[in-house]
This record gives structure tokens, sequence and C-alpha cells, in this order.
């Protein structure tokens, strides 16, 4: 049989290859195409059900603890009306306390917060991580009573503004901002939201 020459630098062809029947690789190019296409699929059906999971999973005290870790600006608002922007900078066991530029520093009980939405572009956390801060919302204020600072507490359909005296894991005390000074208690679960406004 006489042989060619060989081409030494072959070139690809002009057009994909028509496998036939006939070609023993036709089966395994197939079975390798499926086993992609199965496989991307199976890769999609587990970041669905990974997502679907930490979604029925989360707490709001995680989305808080994303949201912290980005130190992004974030919107929160209160039952109350209040509304809050800027980064998280406290997460406790039952408070966050956000720097607004506008407001000063300001806690607001977990139970006071209606909604939390993150900065502009940026998405929202998966929030099924553990949250296992144990500084309550009474003792932050306890802290915050020994600096006495000036402060607005949200109170029912009240705004009080005053010098922070006293605080408990039942009520709190203020000197009202005016001529007099005079005291008054607030019931800790009453309270929507407290503005550190000076230290």
């Amino acid at each position: 049989a006489r042989v060619g020459p060989v081409d030494s630098d072959p070139q690809p062809p002009d057009r994909p290859v028509d496998l036939t029947s006939d070609d023993p690789l036709a089966a395994l190019q197939r079975w390798v195409a499926d086993g992609q296409v199965d496989e991307a699929a199976r890769a999609r059906s587990r970041r669905r059900w990974l997502e679907k999971v930490a979604t029925e999973e989360a707490t709001l005290g995680g989305v808080l603890l994303d949201l912290a870790e980005r130190g992004r600006p974030v919107i929160v608002r209160t039952l109350a009306g209040q509304r809050v922007t800027g980064p998280i900078i406290a997460v406790g066991a039952d408070f966050v306390g956000v720097r607004d530029p506008r407001l000063g520093d300001t806690l607001m009980p977990t139970t006071r917060i209606a909604t939390v939405q993150p900065a502009p572009g940026d998405d929202l956390p998966a929030g099924d991580r553990r949250h296992d801060v144990v500084l309550a919302f009474g003792d932050a204020l306890m802290e915050l009573a020994a600096e006495r600072p000036n402060v607005m507490v949200g109170a029912g359909d009240e705004n009080l503004r005053g010098e922070l005296r006293t605080a408990s894991t039942e009520v709190v005390t203020l000197a009202i901002a005016d001529e007099r000074r005079e005291p008054i208690s607030i019931a800790l679960a009453a309270i929507d939201h407290v503005v550190v406004r000076a230290r």
C-alpha cells in the first residue's frame, strides 16, 4: 500500500466534524456531554436547595450580623416609623446600633424593628448564621448611663430629650432637657429607639 505524505502542521477543519454512528467515540462524547449537562443541573439544584435552607433558617440577628460585617449603610425602620440610615456599629442579643450621620448613634431593640434594607445594589444576606451575642439592650443602656450622655428616647408617640441618668433591665431614667431638669422614668419595653446625641 502506498503511504501519502505526512502533514506535519495539520489545520483544524473548516466546519465541525460530523460524527457518524460508525464513529466509536460518538457514544462516548454523547455520554460525556449528557453527564456535563446533568452535573450542571445538579449543581443548580444543590445551590437552590442551599439557598432555600439558608432562607428558612434566617434570623433577624443573623441578617444584622451579616450586614454589620459589610460595613455598608443600611436603612432600618422601627415600628414607630423612625428611619435610621448608616452602617451597623453594634449587634447585641436583642438590639442593634446604627451610626446615622444625621441623628447620631442610634440603638434599637430588635423587637421594635419593622424592616432592614441593605445599601442600594447590595444583595440581602442569608442571615442563617448563629447569633450568640449576650449583651442585652438594658445592659448597653446601663453602660451608657455611667457616662451621662445626652440622648433622645423614642417611646410611644413622644421623643424625649435629656440626660441619661440610670438604666436597668426594666426602666430608664432621664433628666429632661429643660430649665428644671425634672427626672422621668421610661419603661424599657416601651422604648422604640435611643439616639446618643453627645457623650
